[in-house]
């Protein structure tokens, strides 16, 4: 990782005075050419690394230089330190920890965790072999290969160009070019039953993360429903846990009004019907009479 490789040279600068193109080369298995474009993007960034020509030259920070607020200050460094071991956590990266240990080289004392400030990140031993398996896929760009499940609950077979993979709402996705749909889709790690490595390499598309705006679990924009739910007074704890502060409403009676954006109809029905008798639809119409005929059909399986 790139980060990476940037923190590392800035380390072994402090730690070593002096390297030389070749020997960071060497030491990072990487080109000359790699090193000579990370000591410029280490310029651009402020970092004072001065080149020295002869044959005892190379590269060495300038005398004085501390890691100090212009850079990044102690408690910046604890919250990134903080930050990465949730995410190794997560994800069993190998790496991370590495560059946690490179952190602490940066920091001469260290002050005790405090125990109050605590980032956790919840995962399942599943997700986390996925995100490993998507990880080594996107790094060395090769086609992977998912058993997915979707939101109806079929079952396919994808090969997909991962991309990218983010955590949102407390839930691992990733994001990619499918193949076998032709177009960018993201999907939840939590219905991924199986990952395949493959040994098809691609060449990455022009996507970056802002083209998945508008699509959710590959559905587009134009099918999006407006809802609007209404809670009873002691629904409010719940409503501030799973909806956005300008999704609600307060009515002076203590009523709260929502009005909510879902994808489908069934994902509506799917968190609405978790509210029991505490929520009632406002709108649209249509969804009203599916939410009905769904609860006719949950009766159904209790009679007779």
């Amino acid at each position: 990782m790139k980060i990476e490789r940037l923190l590392g040279i800035i380390v072994l600068l402090i730690h070593r005075k002096r390297m030389k193109a070749e020997d960071l080369s060497r030491y990072f298995e990487v080109s000359e050419r790699t090193i000579y474009r990370d000591i410029d993007s280490l310029h651009r960034a402020g970092i004072p690394i001065v080149s020295l020509s002869g044959q005892d030259g190379g590269y060495e920070l300038m005398d004085g230089f501390k890691w100090d607020k212009t850079y990044l200050t102690l408690d910046d460094l604890l919250s990134i330190q903080w930050a990465l071991r949730s995410v190794e956590k997560a994800t069993g990266f190998e790496d991370i920890h590495e560059l946690i240990s490179k952190i602490n080289l940066l920091i001469d004392t260290v002050p005790a965790q405090d125990p109050s400030i605590q980032l956790q990140i919840s995962h399942s031993n599943n997700s986390s072999q996925h995100i490993q398996a998507l990880y080594k896929s996107i790094q060395n760009c090769t086609v992977i290969r998912i058993r997915y499940v979707d939101h109806k609950g079929s079952e396919t077979v994808r090969d997909m160009e991962p991309m990218g993979i983010f955590l949102k709402d407390y839930h691992w996705y990733t994001w990619g070019y499918c193949l076998l749909r032709k177009e960018l889709r993201v999907f939840k790690l939590t219905r991924i039953i199986e990952t395949y490595n493959t040994d098809r390499y691609f060449t990455r598309r022009a996507y970056t993360i802002e083209d998945l705006y508008g699509k959710d679990d590959g559905k587009a924009d134009s099918g999006i429903i407006t809802v609007g739910l209404q809670f009873s007074p002691e629904m409010r704890a719940q409503v501030l846990d799973h909806f956005q502060k300008d999704e609600i409403m307060n009515h002076p009676d203590g009523t709260i009004l929502v009005k909510k954006n879902y994808y489908t109809v069934d994902k509506a029905i799917a968190q609405i019907i978790g509210f029991g008798n505490k929520v009632r639809i406002i709108y649209p119409e249509e969804l009203i009479q599916k939410f009905i005929a769904c609860l006719d059909n949950i009766k159904k399986l209790y009679t007779g």
